[in-house]
């Protein structure tokens, strides 16, 4: 599949066969984030960018609400330098080729079952035993709050009708306990948990409902947050390495400067298109758009 690198006013754009990415210098406070982030990760952020003395990846948001789909972390360290704006890949949210999915979490050091109807009982919820596929899809259809799955045993459990958003608060303070309970937690799609749990790789997975995009945006434009890793985007592709320097970034310079000098900057650069798979920082499973 081939792929074009275009100028359109002051943005640099690349059409994959899949998606149009929009690569741009945003301010940061139109920018919408809709998952909370974590101060150490944050911190460490902060640390690098000022060592780097540039900002290396863009964030990924949709081009028509500025809600932002990967970078929560970047967005706040940017905020707690001061700067003003930043570097932003937008693309179309509503592009069936952009796949919300979710993250279930893995449960590690449960000693009996005991542990876990203590937490379920003690927040007010019911457990009923039940299979895998059955408590998956109670709670894909938003019939139950999760499930707790073991190797051999499953249970479904259930509280009060609410919404997507409560629901992951409700999510949340069944973590908060495990963790009391000096449980660790860890995240991988629903696939990988249950492989986990049957493998005996984790004590227990805990399910959780798939985000719709609408509902993403929505809780993200009234300012609320869901719990971290309550969403994963999965898109086509996505640009890296763009190092912009920070000096760009404070605001010393106009929005429409800055533009100016990446699409320059950009411009100046070789694009290296990799397959999927690519470690850098970390594992990409989409295309990647490396400036060189």
């Amino acid at each position: 599949m081939s792929s074009q690198v275009i100028h359109v006013s002051n943005r640099f754009c690349i059409t994959h066969p899949l998606i149009t990415l929009k690569i741009s210098i945003e301010e940061v406070s139109r920018l919408h984030i809709h998952e909370e982030t974590i101060p150490d990760v944050v911190e460490k952020l902060v640390a690098k960018i000022e060592a780097d003395g540039r900002f290396t990846h863009p964030v990924i948001a949709d081009e028509k609400s500025l809600v932002v789909l990967d970078g929560m972390h970047r967005i706040a360290a940017l905020q707690k330098l001061g700067f003003r704006f930043l570097p932003v890949c937008l693309v179309d949210y509503g592009n069936p080729n952009v796949v919300l999915c979710s993250w279930h979490r893995l449960l590690s050091q449960i000693s009996s079952l005991d542990d876990i109807f203590a937490v379920v009982e003690g927040l007010g919820l019911t457990a009923e035993r039940t299979t895998w596929d059955t408590a998956h899809s109670r709670v894909e259809n938003r019939l139950a709050k999760t499930a707790v799955f073991l190797t051999e045993e499953c249970f479904t459990i259930y509280g009060a009708h609410s919404n997507v958003k409560e629901t992951y608060d409700v999510i949340k303070r069944i973590q908060s306990q495990f963790l009391s309970k000096g449980c660790s937690i860890t995240y991988d799609t629903a696939d990988g948990a249950r492989q986990q749990v049957y493998s005996g790789k984790a004590s227990a997975g805990l399910m959780t409902p798939t985000i719709s995009k609408e509902e993403v945006v929505q809780v993200a434009l009234s300012g609320n947050v869901f719990p971290q890793k309550a969403t994963r985007h999965i898109i086509p592709a996505r640009p890296m390495m763009v190092d912009v320097p920070n000096e760009w970034l404070t605001g010393k310079i106009s929005l429409s400067e800055a533009n100016d000098r990446f699409v320059e900057l950009l411009s100046s650069k070789k694009v290296k298109r990799l397959a999927g798979g690519q470690v850098l920082d970390r594992r990409y499973e989409e295309e990647l758009y490396v400036f060189q």
